[in-house]
């Protein structure tokens, strides 16, 4: 993807409530107590610009007990700080001006732009037309390239140790948590030269896979193809060797091939393969009922055999000519 030129680092710190909609359901939301943001240079990490301020609650004025262990305030230093913030109505708009038109957010994790925008929308304030964000999870870029695994989320606190850096700050204050984030990112782009901006994929839909494998990253697109599970699969179910058809790339980022077990019957193998930096990251899964997979295999396998006739056609006109 396209560099962006600056990255805007943003945690928040919000207290679980409850409300009732206009049917009388008792519904869950987390409205916004304290949110921080720092813009910062994309290629250097340098810090340029910030926002910090906490936020008087409107929808419910108890601060749950959890909120109160999770932050590093006394109740008594939280309330008097809340009770003198501005409420959402006010700071939402002048948030959203300081961020500009398309923001571009990392954040450790994956909940906390959601979570503004749900504050946006309880509030039922608009955005421009032609407003848009994007937003990383530096957390899931941390997994991937500096713990090489996809296993037990580190906390930021974890991956802040793990690194060396100063901890002499709390953690859980939505300042001080940005601050931490951004220090991770810049012993990142130390350690990663060339670092580039990466997303979670997708989760998929559909039919669970009988199997699915990780297949690590590699310096090209198709590489991850050599690894023994994809040139010999078997079957997941009852572990005989599979009868391999033919490979057809169904995406620009997809190769399905149709299987054969003599006892389980027709399986599909799909690999998909993700570009992180200069380099793609493969993954591998069985499928008895594809779905998408297979719809788009027999579509491509149809596409290939309507070509052939047409060139088949075609020769023939040559050769009676």
């Amino acid at each position: 993807m396209e560099a962006m030129a600056e990255l805007i680092f943003l945690d928040l710190e919000w207290n679980t409530t409850f409300y009732r909609n206009r049917s009388g359901e008792r519904l869950p939301f987390h409205e916004l107590l304290e949110v921080a943001a720092v813009k910062v240079e994309q290629a250097t990490g340098a810090m340029l610009d910030s926002y910090h301020s906490y936020i008087h609650p409107t929808v419910s004025r108890k601060i749950e007990s959890r909120t109160y262990r999770l932050l590093p305030y006394e109740r008594e230093e939280l309330r008097a700080l809340l009770a003198d913030a501005p409420d959402f109505l006010d700071l939402g708009p002048d948030f959203l001006h300081w961020c500009g038109p398309a923001p571009v957010f990392v954040e450790w994790g994956s909940n906390d732009v959601e979570v503004l925008l749900d504050n946006f929308a309880f509030h039922r304030l608009s955005f421009d037309a032609d407003w848009k964000c994007e937003y990383f999870d530096l957390q899931y870029m941390y997994q991937k390239l500096v713990e090489e695994s996809l296993g037990c989320q580190p906390s930021l606190e974890k991956a802040v140790t793990e690194l060396g850096l100063d901890t002499d700050l709390d953690f859980h204050s939505a300042w001080n948590d940005t601050y931490y984030t951004i220090l991770v990112y810049q012993a990142m782009l130390d350690r990663f030269e060339g670092l580039t901006m990466f997303h979670r994929p997708p989760k998929r839909k559909g039919v669970p896979p009988l199997w699915e494998m990780e297949l690590g990253t590699f310096d090209t697109r198709w590489a991850c193809k050599n690894r023994r599970e994809i040139l010999q699969p078997v079957c997941p179910i009852c572990g005989q060797p599979l009868l391999v058809g033919r490979w057809l790339r169904t995406t620009p980022v997809e190769q399905v091939v149709r299987c054969k077990c003599r006892e389980h019957r027709r399986l599909y193998l799909a690999v998909t393969v993700e570009q992180e930096g200069r380099r793609w990251a493969g993954r591998a899964a069985i499928y008895k009922e594809a779905g998408p997979f297979a719809e788009r295999y027999r579509k491509t396998a149809r596409k290939i055999q309507e070509s052939g006739r047409r060139r088949s056609g075609g020769n023939r006109e040559q050769n009676a000519g």
